[in-house]
């Protein structure tokens, strides 16, 4: 992958931003900087894209799947069990 730099953005920085960016979790302005940079980079946009492709077709998948009434118990009897240990 090239490098481009916009301003202080690079290529290296949107892989660590992707999920956060497709889960609409990042501040405006760092939204912004990768918004624009995706704009500009094929690439980085090609990553984005597959990254929101893929969150996609895993919700799709487990759509309407049947979860056991006592699933969110046992998770968190499992996250207190690891604090704890």
């Amino acid at each position: 992958m090239k490098v481009i730099s916009i301003g202080q953005f690079e290529c290296r920085e949107v892989p660590e931003l992707a999920d956060a960016f497709v889960d609409s979790e990042l501040l405006v302005e760092t939204n912004l900087r990768v918004l624009k940079h995706i704009h500009r980079c094929g690439d980085c946009r090609a990553f984005v894209e597959e990254k929101s492709r893929l969150k996609y077709l895993v919700q799709a998948s487990v759509k309407g799947l049947n979860v056991p009434r006592d699933l969110r118990g046992n998770i968190r009897e499992r996250i207190r069990s690891c604090a704890a240990g």
